[in-house]
């Protein structure tokens, strides 16, 4: 057969088919070019945006910055791979006063638009505390303004007794007598010009209250020079915009960049109970007087008419707070900026104080006793008994995930360890427990600007890691700081992928308490959380490997329903969990059960709510209730062990099996909980990304169930960006199962596909072969950087901390040395080599016969190396840096005085390094190559 074109004639079929085939080919290779180029994006790690990267508090001293010094120093943050810095003007240094600028002064807005070019032009971000210290206030506010407290005196008559009271009107927020037979009578209005009261009761017995409103006199702490004064009232609006006036004279006239956002520490405004205004505020919230209950809510009667009064105080003032809150973030926009809060410690609704602002933060504070071999803890690690509880942090990215803000910052390491003995290594972990927790915007805390001028250590703030060039560990910072870009590249990228919606019912807490008017809730004494029906439900879900989030009543109300699940603003979750509560607003409950009507799974665990909170219109409310408990109750049905009602187009499910009211739901389990292991799932479609991390002191190698179906996965370490491949899966169970092997202290990305996308090179799985070899040798040492001087290089045949030679100057060294030695391979059997160093004090970077092979810089010290030997002769160089600490400890021990600032211990006690142990400095070992073979798997 032949074929016709104009310029040929005719053709033999057979080229027709060749031609056919070669254009076929042509446009088959370029699709799948342009395929595998879209699919390459999911395949290796995002590209680097600033605010992948981790920040630094950065604390001005003084607030003494001058434009050389600071392009020096932010210069310093951006080799260092540094994206963000939060700048937080805070006290002085002594002998440094000619270099203060005045807060908020021309010059101090000159130095800020300098800082905030300089830094965009490094590709990062400047955020600014919305003062100096912490809290808000400073040297404008007046006790009209400042934070207020109320004192209560108590005067009982006897049946004819008289009262005679001199008391200062002004500062007098009410008087009032109770007499018997519910009698009540206000006297303030009683009270003449010069502050006298005389008053004769009525018959009977009478109680007589006097509230006195008092600033709680409590100052800004750690407040930069000129700007010491009272904290503000962080329950009064108003009082906030007298607070920002100041802000916005100095912001009126300034042309220059803008910061990205404006900053609130955590509440701690102590004392702070009330604001002017209260007794209106409350009966507008409520529908009664307050005035009429003072003996309830200062502990008089009964017990539950109290706690009901209380609860309502105490209700009303969380709203005052969120407020202020409210108030702050609004002012912030209108200046075209965004904020970061710190929600929690304050006594209110921490998922609505969070999701208030656009990135909502959370903090860690000293260290947390990981069981991960290899892990020390030194006697003075850690300034509180008790270890940070992840689920306290959940509180943050609860907030962002069901309010939709894509952001959660975390005040990371503060007081991880004492001054300059907190390593790379100790920091990791932890790190990794935020992410795990939701947190994916990570800000050290901290650093401190020096000039380049300031004699060693530099300036310091005393509750600060140190993330600054003059320590030592900066010499390999950028390590973390790429492991944090890589992982949070992943975990702010796509949306949360969290199947369960579980209720805080506040009011229980509100309801608690009775010794205390107002309850406010910190992160360290949660005896709220954990001994709470709330905490259990929330702690078995954690163990038992359920994705979950927080949510509030005000968020439940803005919550809509689905067949297909619940919708918040931020995305859609498969069912709610209302934990056993005692106090439940009849209002809540009802959107509850009309959300079950639209098509919502509702399960409500061991019984459904008893009671309403508070005292206004208790009965009516409690009527309301027990009506909607009595219809629903009359339409259960027994299910297994649980009971079941429909309700329109959904269910609610009640008993006490959590577990299988959760399978009835649809709710995803991951069962790599079961192992151990701990994990965070996002969404990217119909895919999924997983952060998943081995904090346990037993390493794992199986198959993992995931809960999610999907056909094909690559993984991703984040300690090795050329560390990726194609996953080991297989069809179990019902379900699918990857192969997983992680050892203690590691984690992972997993990313799932729906489809088979993923035609890639395989991930290497390898396990230990026999007859590990132990280098030995003579090892050449010799000093590379660091001070006060660079000791002298020597040999040895026996790796010994370099405070052990002998040698003065290595005694308080700190800085990096490297270690060289040769030594014979006599083959290459395996398919690799791990390199395990042992024990490292405290960073190591690798050399093998002249190539970089990497950095070792967290648990464990090891890492495949094969692709560098070579048979025959090696040559192995480590460059190892080791902590600050014995040089700090040599500064004290010489008397001299470098504590030119604000500094105390890690237990806040007077500093003092002089008695401190030598640390253990650089190299170790013993030093191993283990060979590997490849995991062989059956098909």
């Amino acid at each position: 057969m032949i074929f016709y074109t104009p310029k040929t004639g005719f053709m033999p079929l057979f080229v027709k088919w060749m031609i056919i085939s070669i254009i076929w080919l042509f446009f088959s290779f370029s699709l799948t070019q342009c395929g595998e180029k879209k699919i390459s994006k999911v395949l290796t790690w995002p590209e680097v945006k600033r605010e992948y990267k981790p920040g630094v508090y950065l604390h001005l001293m003084g607030s003494a910055a001058d434009e050389r010094d600071m392009r020096h120093y932010l210069s310093a943050l951006h080799k260092a791979g540094i994206g963000g810095a939060l700048v937080i003007p805070i006290y002085g240094v002594e002998g440094e006063e000619s270099r203060y600028i005045d807060f908020l002064s021309p010059e101090w807005m000159n130095m800020l638009n300098y800082t905030t070019r300089i830094a965009d032009s490094l590709d990062i971000n400047i955020d600014m505390t919305t003062g100096t210290g912490w809290p808000f206030g400073g040297s404008h506010i007046t006790a009209r303004d400042a934070a207020l407290k109320i004192e209560m005196k108590k005067y009982e008559l006897k049946k004819g007794g008289k009262l005679h009271l001199q008391i200062n009107p002004e500062n007098t927020a009410a008087v009032e007598a109770y007499g018997p037979d519910e009698k009540h009578v206000s006297l303030k209005v009683r009270v003449k010009r010069n502050g006298t009261l005389d008053w004769a009761p009525p018959a009977g017995q009478w109680t007589v209250y006097v509230l006195m409103k008092a600033g709680t006199g409590q100052m800004v702490k750690r407040a930069a020079p000129g700007n010491e004064g009272l904290v503000l009232n962080p329950f009064s609006v108003r009082s906030l915009k007298v607070y920002l006036q100041r802000f916005d004279s100095a912001f009126a006239g300034y042309k220059g960049r803008m910061p990205r956002s404006q900053y609130h520490d955590s509440y701690e405004y102590y004392h702070a109970d009330w604001t002017d205004g209260l007794f209106d505020t409350f009966q507008k919230q409520h529908g009664y007087d307050l005035k009429d209950h003072l003996p309830e809510l200062f502990g008089t009667g009964d017990v539950e008419p109290c706690m009901r009064v209380k609860a309502d105080f105490r209700e009303t003032m969380a709203g005052l707070h969120l407020r202020y809150i409210r108030g702050w973030v609004q002012w912030a926009h209108e200046k075209g900026m965004i904020t970061r809060n710190e929600g929690h410690g304050a006594p209110a609704n921490w998922l609505d104080l969070y999701s208030a602002s656009d990135i909502p933060e959370t903090e860690i504070f000293g260290s947390t006793p990981f069981k991960i071999p290899g892990w020390k803890r030194l006697p003075e690690n850690n300034s509180n008994s008790v270890p940070l509880n992840p689920l306290i942090l959940r509180f943050s990215s609860s907030a962002a995930h069901v309010s939709g803000k894509n952001l959660v910052a975390s005040e990371t390491l503060t007081w991880l360890r004492e001054h300059f003995r907190s390593a790379l290594w100790q920091a990791k972990p932890e790190i990794d427990r935020l992410f795990l927790s939701g947190i994916n915007h990570i800000y050290y805390h901290g650093s401190a600007y020096a000039p380049e001028d300031a004699p060693w250590p530099g300036w310091l703030f005393y509750a600060s890691v140190h993330y600054q060039p003059q320590n030592s560990l900066w010499h390999d910072i950028d390590l973390l700081n790429t492991y944090v870009t890589r992982c949070q590249s992943i975990l702010q990228s796509g949306k949360p992928d969290n199947d369960i919606l579980l209720y805080w019912p506040l009011q229980d807490v509100w309801h608690r308490y009775p010794e205390l008017i107002l309850k406010g809730m910190n992160v360290h004494d949660i005896e709220w959380f954990t001994n709470s029906e709330f905490g259990h439900v929330a702690s078995r879900l954690w163990k038992d490997g359920y994705a979950f989030d927080y949510i509030s009543r005000d968020q439940i109300l803005e919550t809509s329903a689905t067949e297909n699940g619940l919708r918040t603003i931020g995305g859609m979750y498969k069912t709610i969990v209302i934990p056993k509560t005692d106090h439940m607003p009849v209002d809540l409950w009802d959107h509850i059960l009309a959300l079950a009507g639209d098509g919502a799974t509702v399960i409500v665990h061991k019984s459904l709510p008893a009671d309403v909170p508070g005292w206004a219109r208790l009965e009516q409310r409690r009527v309301k209730m027990k009506n909607l408990n009595e219809g629903l109750e009359a339409t259960f049905e027994k299910e297994g062990n649980y009971r079941k009602a429909v309700v329109g187009k959904g269910k609610i499910l009640l008993g006490d099996d959590l577990e299988e009211m959760l399978a009835a739901s649809g709710a995803d389990r991951e069962r790599m909980a079961g192992y151990g292991l701990e994990f965070i799932r996002r969404r990217r479609g119909d895919d999924r990304d997983y952060f998943i991390s081995n904090l346990t002191a037993k390493s794992f190698d199986g198959w993992l169930p995931l809960a999610v179906p999907f056909q094909s996965a690559i993984i991703l370490d984040p300690l090795d960006k050329d560390r990726t491949g194609k996953a080991m899966v297989r069809r179990a169970d019902g379900g699918v199962e990857i192969y997983l092997q992680l050892e203690p202290g590691t984690s992972l990305v997993i990313r799932t596909f729906k489809k088979d996308k993923t035609n890639m090179k395989k991930w290497a799985y390898i396990t230990a072969g026999e007859d590990e070899i132990t280098l030995e040798g003579n090892w050449k040492v010799r000093f590379i950087q660091g001070g006060p001087e660079l000791p002298e290089p020597f040999t040895t045949d026996r790796l010994i901390s370099w405070t052990a030679t002998g040698d003065s100057s290595a005694m308080r060294f700190a800085g990096t040395a490297g270690y060289r030695l040769e030594f014979e391979l006599d083959k290459k059997p395996g398919d690799d080599w791990l390199l395990d160093l042992g024990k490292v004090c405290e960073s190591a970077r690798i050399r093998i016969n002249g190539k970089d092979a990497g950095a070792l810089w967290s648990i464990p010290f090891s890492k495949r190396v094969g692709k560098y030997l070579k048979q025959g002769k090696n040559i192995l160089d480590v460059e190892v840096t080791n902590l600050s600490a014995n040089r700090l400890r040599d500064l004290d021990r010489r008397g001299v005085d470098w504590k030119k600032f604000f500094f105390v211990s890690v237990r806040y006690k007077t500093f003092d390094a002089a008695g401190w142990p030598l640390m253990d400095s650089g190299l170790l070992g013993p030093v191993k190559l283990i060979p590997m073979k490849r995991k062989m798997f059956s098909q």
